[in-house]
């Protein structure tokens, strides 16, 4: 069986399950353990989980993937997904990196879904509100300075210029 990831994915998990049990490399999610498991390294461990479904108790796997991927879970997966023994393989979509990317799952790896997030857009409403209606101007333009702000920075250069006369003079002086 080959999957195909497209270039640029967005927003899929696609759910493997394996009932036997995995070698220490695919669990460490090393390059090897990767190509062994779905036949290629060109995926991103960080985006790939393995779940021993043992390990969920009392939760099962799709309430997993609805609780920690806020991913909604389809009904006729339910079952496939809650069915699932030994050990759950969720790729998401990043892991591909924006690459297209070909799987070739091992023996004994089957794909059992994929996860699409739904992406219904809600038409926008026009506002009606009397505060919504009218014309954005444009910001004010900043105020011409006062005569009397001009008259302070005249006074404040001059007490400088004296400030710099009488020291000069007690360093002559001096």
């Amino acid at each position: 069986m080959t999957i195909h990831i497209p270039e640029n994915d967005f927003g899929q998990i696609r759910v493997f399950a394996t009932d036997g049990p995995l070698p220490k490399p695919v669990l460490d999610k090393t390059p090897d353990g990767l190509r062994q498991l779905l036949g290629t390294d060109a995926l991103d461990p960080t985006f790939i989980d393995i779940v021993k479904v043992d390990d969920l108790g009392p939760m099962v796997l799709s309430d997993y993937i609805t609780q920690g991927y806020d991913m909604p879970t389809a009904d006729h997966d339910l079952a496939a997904v809650n069915g699932i023994e030994g050990f759950a393989i969720l790729i998401l979509s990043s892991a591909a990196r924006g690459q297209a990317v070909i799987l070739q799952p091992a023996n004994g790896v089957r794909h059992i879904t994929t996860y699409v997030p739904d992406a219904r857009l809600t038409p926008v409403e026009p506002l009606t509100a009397k505060s919504a209606e009218g014309i954005i101007a444009d910001p004010p333009a900043k105020p011409a300075k006062s005569d009397a702000r001009i008259g302070g920075m005249i006074a404040m250069y001059a007490l400088i210029a004296m400030f710099l006369l009488v020291g000069l003079m007690i360093w002559v002086a001096g």
